[in-house]
């Protein structure tokens, strides 16, 4: 399995949430939101990413490493913005349009993840 295969099967676990419902639960309870990125180098315009589609990792063990092995961190370097809520969790964005995502966000998440699911060449 390539690294890009290996990248779509991981994210592919990912639960896909509209960014108008992510939208609506702010505004139901904007107190118990907010957004966690770290600075770096990426510039951000709006108060969402601005692609439409959000994310929440479909399993514990990445939420896990997103708390304790400095993913939010590591996440804000690879251009995601993260929020979190008390009630609901983290949920993540692109704030970007029009370029590989895979290529710029998604496989650099991956490495930086540590997962080891492609075979290497040696």
């Amino acid at each position: 399995m390539t690294i890009d295969m290996a990248t779509h099967k991981w994210v592919g676990e990912f639960n896909a949430i509209p960014q108008g419902m992510v939208k609506k639960l702010m505004g139901v309870d904007p107190d118990d939101w907010k957004e966690v990125t770290k600075p770096t180098d990426y510039e951000f315009y709006e108060s969402l990413p601005a692609w439409g589609t959000m994310w929440s990792f479909g399993d514990a063990i990445d939420d896990w490493w997103l708390e304790n092995e400095d993913g939010i961190q590591k996440m804000s370097d690879c251009g995601f913005r993260i929020y979190y809520s008390d009630e609901f969790g983290y949920f993540f964005g692109i704030d970007g349009a029009g370029y590989d995502f895979y290529a710029q966000h998604w496989i650099p998440l991956y490495k930086a993840r540590r997962l080891k699911w492609h075979e290497t060449k040696e």
